[in-house]
């Protein structure tokens, strides 16, 4: 039996000459006419520019890994202590990869379906290392850096375990370079009074028996109680934001813009209901403004209580945000097919195929090339906007001290007589007033009212395992 499974195996291997697939020798000629795809690439390329030489090599494979680093820190103390303190480049706890989310949760965390996040892997499409050496002799040349990296990473990057105001993991110093991409999101704000400090002083014309009068409101007086300004749910649209630096510990994202198209400020009208984006039911009841002017008659009308009518509002209220977040309460990165690396060099080097604006520090660095997409931010706190409140103010007498191209004032609150007279009894007089603070609060005139958010908990940022077993971390 041996013998003939011998014979069989000689037979066959004698006869494999015969089949098209086998393996012939080829001179040069004919291997010139072959394509091929090697395992290992080399690439060498010279920038003229930084006089530096590039040595890549990558590996064309795709990676799959998942995995979790308690504690990554990198450049601790060095090259930039003098500048940036003691610290690290980059220090990170509790950091995790593994494959993308499958889907989200209602507040716009990950989820993930199956057994669960720590069954995923990520992918990592052409590895590669690459050496910047600067000089061109022997006796000159030095290695300037040199980084690791990959084409395309496709996974879920989490960083810190919980998603809380002051945690104390994630991200704690951070070196390199990241877009975070255009998004959108909301805030609640908290309900405030106005016109009940000295900031907040409003002035505008009125018009009582005959007389046109400038009035100026009197925070002062006892019987000023304000105007409430209810809770509202305010959209907002955060643009492309490139974070980069080193030993960043906050994210500064400028150039929010928040259109309010109507604040109530006042009860609603008959037949009508306050704006949708209202939290609540606010009490406008008590609400009044205690105003001084000239007198209206010999001597007397000095001033006068006034109540905003029902369905009075403040309308297309345009805020400028800058938000201001603490980079270790970002919690979750999504990898779409973006390029990434980790380097480190002795000078700035730009290196090759990254964003015209990613130059590479001294130091330690990392960065994404392509847009984060963070998802739909949702604050889980109420926003305080008495920041926002003195300029609203200047708007608003702004709106009502406007004049036509006569010099005459364009918006005056006519008082009939019997208001008037009333007044000289401390009976408020009430008018419907809807003023239009857009042409003063505008973006193309940079009168925008300005409001910046310190540190605000997103509903988007809870983070999931990546272990099995109800492990935070493993």
């Amino acid at each position: 039996m041996k013998k003939k499974l011998l014979s069989g195996l000689i037979f066959a291997a004698l006869n494999l000459s015969h089949y098209s697939y086998a393996m012939i020798s080829l001179d040069d000629s004919e291997l010139s006419k072959i394509d091929g795809q090697a395992l290992l690439n080399l690439e060498n390329s010279y920038d003229s520019s930084q006089g530096v030489n590039f040595h890549k090599l990558s590996i064309a494979a795709l990676m799959e890994l998942n995995v979790n680093i308690k504690t990554l820190q990198l450049g601790c103390g060095g090259v930039n202590n003098a500048s940036k303190g003691p610290g690290c480049d980059i220090d990170i706890s509790n950091l995790s990869l593994s494959g993308l989310n499958t889907g989200t949760n209602t507040n716009g965390s990950p989820t993930f379906n199956g057994e669960g996040r720590a069954a995923t892997s990520a992918s990592i499409t052409n590895p590669f290392i690459e050496f910047a050496i600067k000089g061109n002799s022997a006796a000159t040349r030095e290695v300037a850096g040199f980084r690791l990296g990959a084409e395309n990473i496709i996974g879920l990057l989490t960083l810190g375990t919980d998603n809380t105001q002051n945690p104390t993991d994630g991200i704690q110093s951070f070196t390199g370079y990241m877009k975070m991409a255009q998004t959108a999101g909301s805030s609640k704000t908290k309900a405030a009074t106005f016109g009940d400090t000295q900031d907040q002083i409003i002035q505008g014309y009125l018009k009582a028996l005959g007389n046109l009068r400038l009035f100026t409101s009197d925070p002062t007086d006892s019987g000023n109680t304000g105007i409430t300004v209810p809770s509202m749910k305010v959209n907002f649209i955060m643009p492309e934001t490139i974070v980069t630096g080193t030993r960043l510990s906050a994210a500064t994202v400028s150039g929010i813009h928040s259109a309010i198209k109507s604040i109530p400020l006042a009860a609603a009208a008959d037949g009508t209901s306050l704006p949708s984006d209202v939290i609540g039911t606010p009490n406008f009841a008590n609400d009044q403004l205690h105003t001084t002017f000239d007198a209206l008659l010999l001597g007397l009308g000095k001033e006068a209580y006034f109540k905003m009518g029902a369905g009075s509002s403040l309308d297309n209220l345009n805020l400028d945000i800058t938000f201001v977040q603490a980079l270790s309460m970002i919690h979750n990165i999504p990898l779409n097919g973006t390029g990434g690396y980790l380097s480190l060099q002795n000078q700035n080097i730009h290196w090759q195929g990254a964003d015209t604006a990613d130059i590479a520090k001294p130091g330690w660095w990392m960065s994404f090339k392509d847009p984060i997409q963070l998802g739909y931010l949702e604050t889980t706190d109420e926003v305080d906007i008495s920041y926002v409140l003195p300029q609203v103010a200047a708007a608003i007498t702004a709106s009502l001290t406007e004049k036509k191209a006569d010099g005459t004032p364009k918006n005056v609150i006519d008082v009939d007589i019997l208001s008037a007279l009333g007044s000289l009894l401390d009976k408020p007089v009430v008018r419907k007033l809807n003023i239009d603070v857009g042409p003063f609060t505008s973006y193309a005139n940079n009168t925008a009212a300005k409001l910046t958010l310190n540190d605000k908990l997103l509903k988007n940022q809870a983070v999931v395992s990546n272990c099995f077993g109800g492990h935070k971390f493993c």
